[in-house]
């Protein structure tokens, strides 16, 4: 596949990867009606972890280490689940989801600094400008007049942990793209993010996981955690992995905030929430923002 077919089905493979990010807090909150974080956390990676060495059986997969940076793609599962999810889910305990939605806006800022300090790519003008309206778009869709708090310390250092956590992710990422396949990447992340919440549930239930594996018994619960262990974990970050080992830091990076809009439409259309003048414009100014960072790119080809 040449260069422009890959680039266009890796853009694709974004879009995806924002859309199924984008549903899964409809699928969150269903589980969180039955479950503690923690809980759905366990299960979560779970059946992620299954679902990996399922695939890894059927398709007879086998990963050749010999010569390779193994110690990194072990880091690459401690930042990405673990130290991301810890500190994105104590974040969100302690900030308001307007401050949250926020931080994780600024994502793509922050990876274009980053991906011209550590990787070197270069950053054009036209890019930068539209990655700033992209996320302006989603700081106005969150913000609402009116509001207390938006954090406290613990939720901004939180918070600020889970956006440093999700660039560090996206450029060590890219820096394995050329050791290590996707599939290898996804599979290690969520092994090690199985072990760390396995022990984690182990320790919370003290040996007694009756009350965990009851909740599989509720079926809006099974659903939810099906959908966030598979499509959620597995399929988007497969994808994400496969993304971001062909498109630059800039362009794969502004594709997070359409998850932002698809949360959003995704509550107005299932869950009945109310509906906001500012919707329409701030998706344009989302939507615009990703394109114009893509034809950027072209421009300067």
């Amino acid at each position: 596949m040449d260069n422009k077919k890959m680039t266009i089905v890796s853009r694709a493979a974004a879009v995806l990867t924002m859309t199924i990010w984008g549903l899964a807090f409809i699928f969150s909150k269903m589980a969180l009606a039955s479950a503690d974080p923690v809980t759905l956390l366990v299960w979560r990676f779970t059946i992620a972890f299954l679902v990996l060495n399922l695939i890894k059986l059927i398709g007879r997969i086998r990963f050749r280490m010999r010569g390779k940076p193994v110690r990194k793609l072990l880091l690459l599962g401690l930042i990405q689940p673990i130290i991301y999810f810890l500190c994105e889910n104590y974040g969100v305990k302690y900030s308001s989801a307007t401050f949250s939605g926020i931080m994780i806006a600024l994502m793509p800022i922050v990876l274009l600094f980053a991906a011209g300090v550590f990787l070197k790519e270069s950053v054009t003008t036209a890019q930068v400008l539209f990655s700033l309206l992209s996320v302006a778009g989603v700081i106005v869709m969150s913000v609402s007049p009116g509001q207390g708090q938006l954090a406290t310390v613990p939720g901004a250092v939180f918070m600020t942990g889970a956006v440093m956590a999700g660039a560090a992710f996206i450029l060590l990422s890219r820096n394995l793209a050329e050791q290590f396949t996707p599939f290898e990447r996804t599979y290690f992340m969520f092994t090690e993010g199985f072990l760390f919440f396995a022990v984690v549930s182990f320790i919370r239930y003290r040996g007694d996981l009756k009350e965990m594996v009851s909740v599989l018994n509720v079926p809006s619960f099974l659903t939810a955690v099906l959908y966030l262990g598979v499509l959620a974990s597995v399929g988007a970050f497969f994808l994400q992995n496969f993304y971001v080992s062909y498109l630059s830091v800039a362009e794969g990076a502004v594709f997070a905030n359409l998850s932002t809009v698809v949360t959003i439409l995704a509550g107005i259309l299932i869950l009945q929430e109310p509906f906001s003048g500012k919707t329409i414009p701030c998706t344009i100014m989302i939507i615009a923002g990703v394109i114009g960072v893509q034809l950027a790119k072209k421009s300067t080809a």
